[in-house]
């Protein structure tokens, strides 16, 4: 019985890749206890290697061929920044992102790791290509979303292996002002864009605009090159203050809904529009997303209002300080 259920379970993770502990109860139809006791007997025996942290555990095959991971198309996502600004991505990056956090003898169980959880991830992208984080800013703000949906290319960045291949972009495309990059993200986003436009009849966009002062503005850069063919809300950041106070620099959400409400501001007699989405570079807590789409609302220039994000937090609420 007890032989029987482990060829059950290899089998099961042969077929599938991968198997989580609720897989394997629903597929086997025995309790979570026995489950977990052949999946201990399995990983010691060094039949299965362990990947991820509750309670997102998932158990893969340990003698899988290091060279079929190495070529996983997965690894595509994954990008590091070397310490001379050299942009690597793939297996190149993940080697020597290993290498520069001390983590160089961890490859072997990293690498199946990093491929588990990207899958995790990419399994929650529409056929259309983005992520929708409506209910992740849902919890957020709870009874007080504005928003109607929103949207993500991708995540910022990914636990223990940190920014993602478009984190890295981003991050670089705005810091260094770099025009080249801010047209990499903006041609990789314009057809989920076109997409999303066509999918909510959306009539108008508008672009959050920026905090902090740069002579290449990222979104002013981005829209350019986007050239959507939609009237363009125009939105205004300005401060009652003399100094500039970035959402970024905030750690409580009462102060980032608080800057966005009083620092956002819109036309108030423009025209009316049925459906707008707003574009952003980088969210954490959404709340200029949020605050615009209540003041869109409030003014009566929007029945619906949407949100398009490059990049996200991957948590509800989580400050992404470095863009």
């Amino acid at each position: 019985m007890t032989t029987d259920t482990r060829v059950k379970i290899l089998g099961y993770i042969k077929t599938n890749s991968q198997a989580r502990v609720v897989d394997l109860v629903d597929h086997l139809r025995i309790g979570n206890v026995a489950v977990h006791r052949q999946l201990k007997n399995l990983v010691e025996s060094g039949q299965l290697v362990k990947a991820g942290t509750v309670p997102k555990v998932y158990y893969l095959l340990a003698n899988k061929p290091q060279k079929d991971l190495e070529h996983d198309s997965n690894l595509n996502n994954f990008a590091y920044v070397d310490p001379v600004g050299n942009f690597l991505t793939g297996l190149p990056a993940f080697m020597v992102w290993a290498k520069n956090v001390n983590k160089e003898d961890q490859i072997g169980s990293l690498l199946p790791r990093y491929i588990s959880d990207r899958r995790q991830i990419n399994s929650l992208f529409s056929r259309e290509g983005w992520i929708e984080a409506t209910d992740n800013l849902s919890r957020t703000f709870g009874s007080d979303m504005q928003l109607d949906g929103v949207f993500y290319l991708d995540f910022y960045s990914l636990p223990t292996f940190g920014k993602t291949r478009l984190g890295h972009m981003m991050l670089y495309a705005k810091q260094s002002e770099n025009k080249e990059l801010i047209s990499e993200i903006a041609l990789e986003a314009k057809e989920k864009i076109d997409k999303l436009i066509s999918k909510l009849k959306i009539n108008a966009v508008g672009f959050i605009p920026h905090s902090i002062l740069r002579k290449v503005q990222f979104l002013k850069e981005f829209s350019r090159i986007l050239r959507l063919p939609l009237p363009e809300i125009e939105l205004n950041k300005a401060y009652s203050g003399n100094i500039r106070v970035a959402q970024k620099t905030l750690g409580r959400l009462e102060e980032r809904i608080s800057n966005a409400r009083g620092t956002i501001f819109i036309n108030k007699n423009g025209p009316r529009y049925k459906n707008v989405l707003l574009i952003d570079d980088a969210t954490g807590s959404g709340a200029t997303l949020n605050e615009t789409a209540r003041k869109l609302k409030e003014a009566g220039l929007a029945k619906k209002v949407y949100g398009f994000v490059v990049v996200g937090s991957i948590k509800g609420f989580e400050v992404i300080r470095e863009v």
